[in-house]
């Protein structure tokens, strides 16, 4: 299956300064598979892997010297074979379960920059020495939808989003993969199966369910291994991503609310009871948060003091509705109602994954609420409304429009989208990858999506 990020992948290969790679990401999200059966095997003569969890032995490696050269010629000596620093590719996986590999990253930055030296892990938000400065940072989401529709037999299909083919029959084939794919969700092994199995549609779609709560019990069960002494806090853990979900069905269709800290878990009633917890869950990046401003936006949008005030958002369509125990055919033709916050969180998700490392989410006085705002190139702030259907009036970004006059804003909803109406352009909600590409890296208005 195709990975986006492959494509910064080869551009750190093919760059002059070039620091280890540090790939971050939730557990099963394709990390290893990328850089080893994808990166590796395609642009290398060979992958000299140490993977520190399925094979605790390798830390021994790092027991004495962890000077670059060092390291390498016991790398050979554990593969049997001569490492070629022109041609070869140096790969530490799960890197947070050794702490003197993790040390090791400064003197391959130093001492050997030649070298092609990848490292990745689930659990590197939670490292509390960090080689700050020394590595190249990339983080792997699950699967986005331009992702979904490549992995998709339809190959036309794949060219016509990569056009931004707005016609009627591209719209409705793109708009019935946007519904597989909100059951299906990103992580790898649902959607290799989607497309690969030749079960019946009701069996294949158990399948994915069972695959989704499978997945789940094993981000429960990591919860364990946060502090194996102390048993409540795993349960806390697994009480707060049991309960985000249950918050954002709330949102019938209006956008969705912050979180509320209040009868999640006993006893506990306010921010600094879970800020730990989030903090976990976010640095794990099963959960992703978009802070809410409240009244002017500030300049930049990174200085906005509410930390208390924020919505969770679960890092896969697909994992969130399978918590919510949501029917295939409930999802496929979107008559749940509480739909909007599907819509929402989709959002959210391929705004992260298309490169922009924060949102946040406007309010005014509790008359007005706006999706997202996320800064563009030039620093401006943009305003996102996100809908779930085909009703396109927007009282909240119109509010918005008048009172901050914004040089563009964006409304994705349910239709093929092409109005545009002063500043605002009006597209289809699986197209939101494209304008956060050009929010993120356009100077010029006129090159907008």
């Amino acid at each position: 299956m195709q990975r986006i990020l492959l494509k910064e992948l080869i551009e750190w290969k093919n760059s002059n300064d070039r620091s280890p790679v540090m790939l971050d990401g939730a557990r099963q999200v394709g990390k290893t598979y990328l850089v080893e059966k994808i990166f590796g095997a395609k642009y290398f003569n060979k992958v000299f892997k140490l993977n520190f969890e399925d094979n605790p032995a390798a830390k021994d490696i790092f027991s004495g010297s962890i000077k670059a050269d060092d390291i390498i010629e016991k790398v050979s000596l554990y593969h049997q074979a001569d490492f070629n620093a022109e041609t070869d590719l140096l790969f530490f996986d799960e890197i947070g379960l050794c702490e003197q590999a993790l040390n090791s990253l400064k003197y391959f930055r130093e001492q050997r920059p030649d070298v092609y030296l990848c490292a990745s892990g689930s659990n590197i938000g939670l490292i509390n020495r960090y080689p700050v400065g020394q590595t190249y940072e990339m983080t792997l989401y699950p699967m986005s939808f331009h992702e979904f529709v490549l992995a998709s037999p339809n190959k036309p299909m794949a060219r016509a989003f990569e056009n931004k083919d707005r016609s009627s029959t591209t719209h409705e084939l793109l708009r019935e993969l946007y519904r597989q794919y909100l059951y299906v969700g990103g992580m790898p092994a649902a959607v290799n199966k989607w497309f690969a199995s030749l079960s019946p549609l009701i069996k294949k779609t158990l399948e994915i369910r069972k695959l989704q709560n499978d997945l789940i019990t094993g981000y429960i069960r990591d919860f364990g291994k946060y502090d194996i002494n102390n048993k409540s806090l795993a349960a806390n853990l697994e009480a707060v991503f049991r309960n985000v979900p249950k918050q954002l069905s709330n949102s019938v269709d209006t956008s969705v609310k912050r979180f509320k800290f209040s009868k999640v878990i006993r006893g506990k009633a306010g921010y600094r009871d879970f800020q730990s917890l989030i903090d976990y869950l976010t640095s794990t990046h099963l959960m992703s948060k978009s802070q809410i401003i409240e009244g002017k936006p500030p300049q930049p949008l990174s200085i906005n003091h509410g930390e208390s005030r924020f919505k969770l958002f679960s890092h896969d369509i697909g994992i969130l509705h399978a918590l919510l125990s949501i029917p295939y055919k409930q999802v496929i033709e979107q008559s749940f109602s509480y739909k909007g916050y599907a819509a929402e969180n989709f959002a959210q998700n391929e705004l992260l994954s298309s490169g922009i490392n924060a949102t946040y989410a406007w309010h005014s006085e509790g008359k007005a609420e706006l999706e997202f705002l996320i800064c563009n190139a030039n620093g401006d702030t943009i305003p996102i409304e996100i809908k779930s259907g085909k009703n396109t009036k927007a009282k909240s970004l119109d509010a918005y429009l008048k009172i901050y006059n914004p040089p563009i804003a964006y409304k994705f909803c349910d239709l093929a989208g092409g109005v545009q109406r002063n500043v605002v352009h009006t597209r289809p909600l699986y197209y939101i990858s494209h304008a956060a590409k050009s929010i993120r890296e356009e100077w010029e208005i006129e090159d907008y999506f």
